[in-house]
């Protein structure tokens, strides 16, 4: 790499390269290009030679990079231990402004959005879809059915220009919400996604202080770079299968114990906690394993950002005092003059954990709020050439064996 005098800014490069300065960024992040750093630790150099080899590349969605892929996309980064929607930091927008307002901005960088309701036909559909599911059905299975339900009602499903793209998706996340079996009674003025799917998940009052919490995680779950749920999305997509097609491949996907998480584990282990005692169920668990579950991320090293988001507007006004009581409790017991950084998985469980919710109703949080994150990549793909996602295949011939 040669010195700053010859090296392009960002704004160079992105001119360069053809592309916003977020894209830029993206692609630093997974590997596909170097930077240097100014002398004031902020600024970002860029060397043209690379560049230019970069640019000269077949347009391809995926890189070889370490053990696993890399796919270019301007929706979210993490980058300086931070996740990023669009160059915006996630944990404020999911702190200061509502769910449907960072899906708008992941969908189309701030215009306008159509309400997140479904029309009623879609509603009854997905309704009658879940209620067909057993007694003991989980939530994700009912989410995935309602999905299923409201496509195949949807006559206009096909219409992928962009603009329908964001009417269908923000009118599949309305039907899924008010779709849902509900534990209270839907409040008259309960407009947002996050006050109706309150009424789902718990029978507490839907204080505004206390819906807020919820409003808070699922901005902070909508999106997190490309996960394998996030690219079974852009593989339907790719292949220009409907939204509705896109988001249950990603359901699907997300149904395991890699991009499930540790929520479940969690609000289990709180409710052990607050009956048994957190000593006895801390030792317990480092007996078992030598740690405890919802700490530490690999793509955090300083601590989950998102996992303190949320757990300081919990702390403000949770849904449960008592139960706060045991979660910090849980904390300090398990903390024992050493720092634990709570993780979103860990603030997700303790808000299912305090407002009184199922112990899968994290993993129902999850998907409802990624519904925006696959949209947004959805989108993205409807705008590449079709079908992309096609690895050369490699025959294994196996030597026979003798008796």
């Amino acid at each position: 790499m040669t010195d700053e005098v010859s090296l392009l800014s960002t704004a160079e490069a992105a001119r360069r390269l053809g592309v916003k300065p977020a894209t830029l960024y993206a692609y630093v992040s997974r590997g596909l290009l170097s930077r240097v750093r100014g002398a004031d630790g902020r600024t970002s150099f860029f060397d043209p030679a690379e560049l230019d080899s970069m640019a000269q590349q077949p347009r391809t969605p995926v890189a070889a990079a370490g053990n696993g892929v890399v796919v270019r996309t301007a929706v979210s980064e993490i980058r300086d231990q931070r996740l990023w929607y669009r160059g915006r930091d996630a944990c404020e927008m999911a702190r200061t402004e509502s769910f449907e307002a960072v899906a708008g901005w992941l969908w189309s960088a701030g215009r306008p959005m159509p309400p997140f309701a479904g029309p009623a036909e879609f509603v009854e559909a997905g309704r009658a879809a879940a209620d067909a599911l057993p007694d003991g059905a989980r939530l994700l299975d009912r989410i995935r059915a309602i999905v299923a339900a409201v496509g195949a009602v949807d006559p206009l499903r096909a219409d992928l220009r962009p603009e329908a793209v964001m009417v269908t998706a923000a009118t599949l996340i309305g039907a899924l919400v008010d779709g849902l079996p509900r534990r209270r009674e839907r409040d008259a003025d309960a407009e947002s996604v996050a006050q109706r799917l309150w009424g789902v998940l718990t029978s507490l009052p839907a204080e505004p202080t206390t819906v807020a919490s919820l409003n808070t995680a699922l901005g902070l779950l909508a999106d997190h770079a490309v996960t394998a749920s996030t690219l079974a999305a852009r593989v339907a997509a790719s292949a220009r299968a409907h939204p509705y097609a896109a988001i249950g491949a990603a359901l699907y996907s997300l149904d395991g114990p890699v991009e499930s998480g540790t929520t479940a584990l969690v609000h289990r282990t709180l409710v052990e906690a607050e009956r048994d005692g957190s000593v006895a169920v801390v030792a317990r668990l480092l007996d078992q394993a030598n740690q405890l579950p919802g700490f530490g991320h690999p793509l955090y090293p300083d601590g989950d950002p998102r996992g303190r988001t949320l757990f300081d507007v919990l702390a403000a006004e949770p849904p449960h005092r008592g139960r706060w009581e045991a979660v910090e409790q849980f904390l300090a017991t398990g903390q024992r003059g050493r720092p634990l950084a709570p993780t979103i998985d860990f603030g997700v469980a303790a808000l299912t954990f305090t407002a009184g919710m199922p112990a899968d109703a994290g993993l129902a949080i999850l998907a409802v709020a990624r519904c925006a994150g696959w949209v947004a990549h959805t989108l993205e793909e409807y705008a590449e050439e079709p079908d992309r996602f096609r690895p050369s295949a490699e025959t294994q011939r196996r030597s026979r064996l003798r008796p």
